[in-house]
């Protein structure tokens, strides 16, 4: 009998809430607004706090200080910031408790992808900053740059000296609406290769499998790779890697709200 566990995640008690609604002034194509539109409401424990990027990169979190208050009241809230400077940082984080944070690391994809004049070093800086100040879960979107694989590595590789509280892996998905609907996401292969050198050099990071990633025979093949890798949590698993949890013996945990809760 194994000691091993692993944590599945099935975010019903985590709502979200935009500050920009449904706007985003980026537009970028992996995206295009497409994911503020589908927020839903629910009977929340916590709320995810989002919202469409300015022109540079950052979402007007301190912008909407009196809504974080009353929110902050009543819920435990997270947030997806973009890029932020400390003094904004300093304004929110008495009302968050941890920070989703896009980590990219490729000059290519920021300019390609969110159309930003913004450099790997400025995503850097955000997120020493915010480790400053808040609990700050760096996010790894695999194939984020049209479905290849560029900058996932040099990621993982400043992450081995920045540290983080654990690393969130998403994958690529064509959605609808967006310049990238037509492409395939990142061949299987190059996913699992990915999260395999993530936990050889983050040996001591706990590693999460997000909500972002592809459906149907492509996520269960991911799902169940990532049980095998020994990631730490799971969000919303395929039936076949729960199974597989539960054949291989291990101490299986479940979670209602956001995996960095």
């Amino acid at each position: 009998m194994t000691d091993r566990r692993i944590e599945f995640v099935y975010p019903i008690r985590t709502a979200e809430i935009s500050v920009t609604g449904k706007e985003c002034a980026l537009r970028c194509a992996h995206c295009n607004g497409v994911f503020l539109r589908d927020i839903e409401r629910r009977s929340p424990k916590s709320y995810l706090v989002t919202g469409g990027c300015n022109g540079e990169g950052e979402v007007p979190l301190s912008e909407n200080l009196d809504t974080l208050r009353e929110l902050a009241k009543r819920y435990k809230l997270i947030a997806h910031t973009g890029l932020i400077g400390e003094g904004h940082i300093e304004k929110v984080a008495p009302f968050i408790e941890a920070v989703s944070f896009n980590f990219l690391c490729d000059d290519d994809t920021i300019r390609e992808v969110y159309g930003l004049k913004k450099t790997a070093e400025d995503f850097i800086e955000s997120y020493k900053a915010l480790r400053k100040h808040i609990r700050a879960y760096p996010h790894i979107t695999i194939g984020l740059n049209g479905g290849r694989i560029v900058g996932e590595r040099k990621a993982i590789e400043i992450l081995s000296y920045l540290g983080a509280h654990a690393l969130v892996f998403n994958i690529l998905v064509p959605v609808h609406g967006t310049r990238y609907a037509i492409l395939q996401p990142p061949g299987v292969e190059e996913v699992i290769g990915i999260i395999r050198e993530a936990k050889e050099r983050l040996r001591d990071t706990p590693i999460y499998l997000g909500c972002m990633r592809p459906g149907g025979g492509y996520r269960e093949i991911i799902d169940k790779e990532a049980v095998r890798l020994e990631v730490d949590r799971i969000v919303m698993p395929s039936r076949s890697a729960v199974q597989l949890a539960k054949d291989n013996g291990l101490i299986i945990g479940s979670r209602d709200e956001c995996c960095i809760l």
